[in-house]
């Protein structure tokens, strides 16, 4: 015979413990979640990696159509703006797809962010999983998205036959680092605010669409001077460019990466309080 002992109801309650809802917002509880929930990789990352493939269900060439797409609007929008702003497109070009490949992941962090738990609603009414997890998820599913943006990156560096060092490229790969950790954080904020007033994911799109017009991502920063608003007080600016400097120009402005670090110590201390204050009541908000 088994010496197992039946589970009882008070040892599950030890076991979840950390989960436990009781209207209180506490830091222990809340570290606890995020401890558990980054433990969890091989949950989130199998919700990636099947959100994408549902996504893409019956589709021939699934995911590499969205870069395919990205591809041709990334080369005809380059040789036109490269015209009317009269600069060498093969120094412009580069410049555009590493934009548009850093922009889109920046953008997806925010916007998916916005529906992380709304989205999981199923997932909150009849399992109990960490909360924080499913915004791992995002952060996953937008890093698998970038493994196929980023041929963009190299068909365009090796074509134009921009340099590239190990050096920068590990720059590269400390940035995306940093942009995960920054959409983490502010993914945590933006996800339980969104689950609790709908209407923001709306207004944060919109902003993301206004902040696309006065951001360098179709155009250059040189065109400006460097003290202009939309370069000096544009947070997306400054996360844009510790990815793009190294592949493009081959170095790093150091003053990019300190308020890119900031951006991203901000966010997951809001991130942290946020989660601390709605984490009792999400489940509540279904």
């Amino acid at each position: 015979m088994s010496d197992r002992q039946p589970e009882t109801a008070a040892t599950r309650t030890d076991r979840f413990e950390e989960f436990r809802a009781d209207g209180s917002p506490s830091f222990g509880l809340a570290f606890a979640d995020i401890g558990r929930g980054l433990a969890c990789w091989r949950i989130w990352l199998t919700l990636a990696a099947s959100d994408i493939r549902q996504k893409y269900r019956g589709s021939l060439l699934g995911p590499l159509w969205v870069t395919i797409s990205m591809l041709a609007f990334t080369v005809g929008i380059g040789v036109v703006y490269a015209n009317l702003f009269n600069v060498d497109v093969h120094a412009f070009l580069p410049h555009v797809a590493v934009g548009m490949v850093a922009w889109t992941l920046i953008t997806g962090l925010i916007n998916e962010s916005c529906t992380a738990l709304t989205e999981a609603e199923g997932y909150l009414k009849q399992i109990r999983l960490p909360l924080s997890l499913f915004v791992c998820r995002v952060v996953a599913r937008n890093l698998l998205v970038l493994l196929h943006h980023a041929l963009i990156v190299v068909a365009v560096l090796v074509w134009f036959g921009v340099p590239v060092s190990l050096l920068d490229v590990g720059l590269a790969l400390l940035a995306l680092a940093l942009l995960a950790l920054s959409g983490y954080g502010w993914g945590l904020a933006l996800a339980c605010i969104c689950m609790r007033f709908r209407d923001v994911s709306q207004i944060v799109a919109t902003i993301i669409t206004g902040a696309f017009f006065i951001t360098p991502v179709l155009w250059k920063g040189s065109f400006l001077a460097e003290d202009h608003p939309a370069l000096l007080l544009n947070p997306f600016y400054y996360l844009l460019e510790i990815l793009r400097q190294p592949l493009t120009t081959g170095h790093s402005d150091p003053v990019h990466w300190l308020v890119s670090g900031l951006i991203a110590l901000t966010g997951l201390l809001a991130g942290l309080l946020t989660f601390r204050a709605a984490r009792p009541r999400i489940t509540y908000w279904t």
